[in-house]
C-alpha cells in the first residue's frame, strides 16, 4: 500500500465540510447501546471528595442481555451494575465512584464490562484532572476559539470495531464573561455532536457529546475534524478527534472462525547499528496458514520516517508474502527511543492487528 493511498484515507476524513449531524449513542457488539463510553469530570480539586457517575446500557437486541462482571482498573474506583437480565428495549446501569484521594494529577481509570455470551469486553473510561485548588478556566482550557476553550487540540475518542459507534463526553469551557452559543461547521464524515447547538454561561463549563461511527471505508487510526462556530462566527482553526477502527468478529460463527485466515509471522526486525542518516531496509515474512485469503485493510506507522516498499494487500491460504519498509534515520539520536512500529489491520480474527517492530540502534 502506497503512502498516497494512506493519505487518501486521511483526506477523505479531514477534507469534507459538512454540517454537524444528529447524535447517536455508542453501540457495542450489536446487543447494547450506551449513552457514553467516557465520563469526564473535568477539573476538580482534592477537596471535592468522591466523584460518581452512571453509564446507561440499553438492550437493542431481540434477546435478554446480562452483564457478567465489571472490573475496575484501580482499587480507588468502586463499581455496581444491574445484576439481572436486561430485557429487549430496557436499560440497565453501570455506576462508578472514584475516591479522589490520590492527590492532584490527571487520571484515566477504566471499567472493563463483560457480557454473558460475548467474547470481547467493553471498556469504559473515567477521566478528570485533580488540582490542589480551583484555577481560572483560561489556565486549564488553553486551546481557545474565541471564548470557547478545550483542554487539548486533539481529543482521543478511543478504539472501535466496524459496525459500532463510539461516544464520549468532552468537557468544554466558556473562558469569557458573557454567554456563548457553540455549534460546528465543516464536520468530517462519521463525526457528530450533541447537542447540535450548545449554550455555555460565562466562566463555566459544559458537556459536549462526541460520536464517531465506524465505516468500512476507514480503517486504523484516523483524524476527524470540525470547525467551531461561536456566537455565529466561524473560527479560523479546527478541533481534532482521533479514533482507531478494526474489524468486528463478534457475530462470527464457529464455522466462520474455522474457515478464517490465520497469520503466522515474526514481528521483530533487529537492524544493525547505523550512523544517523543511514536508511534501514526491513523485511518481514507473513504466512497465511488459514483457509481463506488474509486481507490487509490498512497500514499505520508510529513514525513519519517509515516508507512502505513491497506491501501485498492479500495473501492466499497456504501462501506467504514479504513486506518491505524503509526507515530514514536522519535526525535520530543514540539516546532516544528509536523503535519503529508498523501496524497492519487484517481480517484474521486472532490477529486483527499485526504489529511489526524495527529495532534501531544509532551509533
Amino acid at each position: 500500500m502506497s503512502k498516497a493511498l494512506l493519505k487518501a484515507f486521511m483526506v477523505f476524513v479531514a477534507g469534507a465540510c459538512l454540517s454537524a449531524g444528529a447524535f447517536a449513542q455508542s453501540k457495542f457488539a450489536g446487543i447494547v447501546s450506551l449513552d457514553k463510553t467516557v465520563h469526564d469530570w473535568g477539573d476538580v480539586t482534592v477537596k471535592d471528595g468522591p466523584l460518581s457517575c452512571t453509564f446507561t446500557v440499553t438492550n437493542i437486541s431481540d434477546e435478554p442481555v446480562q452483564i457478567r462482571t465489571v472490573a475496575s482498573s484501580c482499587g480507588c474506583t468502586g463499581v455496581t451494575w444491574t445484576m439481572g437480565a436486561i430485557q429487549p428495549g430496557e436499560a440497565g446501569t453501570v455506576q462508578a465512584t472514584y475516591s479522589n484521594d490520590e492527590g492532584p494529577y490527571a487520571f484515566d481509570k477504566t471499567l472493563t464490562v463483560s457480557f454473558v455470551g460475548v467474547r470481547k469486553p467493553l471498556v469504559l473510561h473515567l477521566r478528570g484532572v485533580v488540582h490542589p485548588k480551583k484555577l481560572p478556566l483560561k489556565e486549564t482550557y488553553t486551546v481557545q476559539f474565541g471564548q470557547l476553550g478545550f483542554r487539548e487540540s486533539e481529543i482521543k475518542i478511543g478504539n472501535l470495531s466496524q459496525g459500532e459507534q463510539k461516544s464520549a463526553e468532552v468537557r468544554v469551557a466558556n473562558v469569557g464573561k458573557k454567554e456563548i452559543t457553540v455549534s460546528f461547521d465543516c464536520v468530517s464524515p462519521f463525526l457528530s455532536f450533541t447537542p447540535s447547538e450548545l449554550t455555555i454561561a460565562g466562566n463555566s463549563t459544559a458537556i459536549l457529546g462526541v460520536t464517531i461511527t465506524a465505516d468500512r471505508s476507514l480503517w486504523g487510526n484516523n483524524v476527524y475534524y470540525a470547525t467551531p462556530v461561536v456566537n455565529g462566527v466561524r473560527q479560523e482553526s479546527r478541533i481534532a478527534f482521533t479514533a482507531a477502527t478494526r474489524e468486528n468478529f463478534d457475530s462470527w460463527t464457529e464455522m466462520q472462525r474455522m474457515a478464517a485466515p490465520s497469520a503466522d509471522y515474526d514481528g521483530s526486525f533487529a537492524a544493525d547499528p547505523v550512523e544517523a542518516g543511514t536508511p534501514i531496509k526491513a523485511k518481514f515474512k507473513i504466512a497465511n496458514t488459514g483457509r481463506s485469503p488474509l486481507q490487509i485493510y490498512k497500514i499505520d506507522y508510529n513514525r513519519d520516517n517509515i516508507t512502505p516498499g513491497l506491501v501485498p494487500l492479500s495473501i492466499k491460504p497456504g501462501s506467504k508474502a514479504f513486506f518491505e519498509f524503509e526507515l530514514d534515520t536522519a535526525g535520530m539520536k543514540p539516546d532516544s527511543e528509536n523503535l519503529g512500529i508498523i501496524t497492519l489491520y487484517t481480517n484474521d480474527p486472532h490477529h486483527s492487528l499485526i504489529h511489526l517492530y524495527i529495532d534501531v540502534i544509532i551509533l
